[in-house]
This record gives C-alpha cells, sequence and structure tokens, in this order.
C-alpha cells in the first residue's frame, strides 16, 4: 500500500529526540526519505537503525541549528543523496528555565534566540532555493503556545517563538505565488524529554505538573506522535490549500 508521503524527500531538525523523531519516523514510515539534522550522535544511529528495521529511510548529519553552514550542508545532502528536496520541518529548539524577565542573562536570551528563531531562519533561506529548484514545496517551522499564551518567566523563548510565527507569515505571503507553502505548528505542553527537564527544574515538581494540566482542557499532555500527524498534514498535499497559519496543538488552552 503506498504511504502518504511516498517519494518525497524531507529534512527534519532537531529529530533525534522528541516531537522531531516522532516526525522523521512517521515521514520514513510513509515512504519519505528523510534527512535528520542533531548534535546527539547516539539518537541520531538509533533513529536510522529504527527506520531501516521498518523498511525507512533516515540520514542521520550532526547539525548545529545556530550555525547557517551546517544548516546548509543539511540540504546539500538531502539534494546530493535524493536528487531533491520537498520539505523541511524546521523543529530544533531549546527550552528556557524560568527566570525572571530582569535576571535572564544576555548570553542566555541570544543562545535561546540563537537557535530558535535563526536556526529556523537558516532552515529557511537555505530550503528554499532547493524546493524552488524542484518546483515548489513545504516549510513546517515548530513555533509554540508560548507566541499566543504565557505565564511568565519565560521571555527568550516566549520572544523567540512568537517571532517564528511573524517569520512564517512573511515567507507564507513572499512564495504563495512560486509554489512554496509556509506553515507553523504550536504546541502546548507534549510528553517529550523537554518537558522532563522543565518539570526536573522546578521549585515543586508536582505543582508544575498540575499547573501544566490545569491550563489544558484536554486534561493531559500531547504526544510525539500527534504532534507528528499533524506535521505530516502540514507538510503534505492534504494541505494543499494552507499556508501562513501557526496550527495550535496545545488541549484547548488559547481557548480558555
Amino acid at each position: 500500500m503506498a504511504g502518504r508521503f511516498d517519494g518525497k524527500v524531507a529534512i527534519v531538525t532537531g529529530g533525534a529526540n522528541g516531537m522531531g523523531r516522532s516526525t522523521a519516523l512517521l515521514f520514513a514510515r510513509e515512504g519519505a526519505r528523510v534527512v535528520v539534522g542533531d548534535l546527539d550522535d547516539a539518537a541520531g544511529d538509533t533513529l536510522m537503525a529504527e527506520a531501516r528495521a521498518g523498511g525507512g529511510v533516515i540520514v542521520y548529519q550532526r547539525c548545529d541549528v545556530s550555525i547557517e553552514d551546517e544548516v546548509a550542508a543539511l540540504v546539500d545532502t538531502a539534494e546530493s543523496r535524493f536528487g531533491k528536496l520537498d520539505t523541511i520541518f524546521n523543529n530544533a529548539g531549546v527550552e528556557q528555565p524560568v527566570t525572571p524577565s530582569t535576571e535572564v542573562s544576555a548570553d542566555l536570551f541570544r543562545r535561546v534566540i540563537g537557535i530558535n528563531l535563526e536556526g529556523t531562519f537558516f532552515g529557511c533561506k537555505h530550503a528554499i532555493p532547493a524546493l524552488l529548484r524542484n518546483g515548489g514545496g513545504t516549510i513546517v517551522n515548530n513555533s509554540s503556545v508560548s507566541a499566543f499564551a504565557n505565564v511568565g518567566g519565560n521571555i527568550a523563548y516566549a520572544a523567540s517563538k512568537g517571532a517564528v510565527m511573524s517569520l512564517t507569515r512573511v515567507l507564507a505571503i513572499e512564495y504563495a505565488g512560486r509554489g512554496i507553502r509556509v506553515n507553523a505548528i504550536n504546541p502546548g505542553v507534549i510528553d517529550t524529554g523537554m518537558n522532563v527537564r522543565n518539570k526536573a527544574r522546578a521549585e515543586d515538581p508536582d505543582r508544575w505538573t498540575a499547573r501544566s494540566l490545569a491550563v489544558t482542557p484536554l486534561g493531559r499532555m500531547g504526544t510525539g506522535e500527534e504532534i507528528a500527524e499533524t506535521v505530516l498534514y502540514l507538510a503534505s498535499d492534504q494541505s494543499s490549500f494552507v499556508t501562513g497559519i501557526g496550527l495550535l496543538i496545545e488541549g484547548g488552552r488559547v481557548a480558555t
């Protein structure tokens, strides 16, 4: 039976763990050949082996998305290995420890912006020429519910993710007439390593969990697999009349 992404070539940044890992594996199961960039080499090797065992194709390449040349190299690999690029999921990102805004250091602010925003920009900048060479394609950026709703103490993270939404809209308008659709996802609290770390850093981990669920009307964390299915929708022809949106995947939080 044909997969939903048969014949496609995709890049997933930050794809060795969490939401990126779930998405890379789903893309591969659905027939895509996938280039994954990450800094976790051991997890990257495990990911390639898991894809192979299921009959899929994932190529792992070490990549720090805050370094432009390393992001450009992912695009080069996609085109040199597989002949084209159809989609990129700019997923790589880092969290910010909950910190009063006036106590956020310049180094912390620059690090979060450098990975979450600049890394997304580099992915878009270098993917677009390849997508144009292929006659068009799709970009999905990982923003956050924090672009819309916050509880405070995450100024660098929220600023970076709000900027990702603006970047997404600019590119969607700029390239709509050239066959490229650009959208974003806006996850809420998802059961991934990032939120495991957020919980561990909290002064009261149980209170952190209770507060996270209290602002989520569906009453649970989302899963990486739920994120992956949404990314596949936005990256594929299923969403052929959709561009410039930020799709909330946050259990109803913003509706409250």
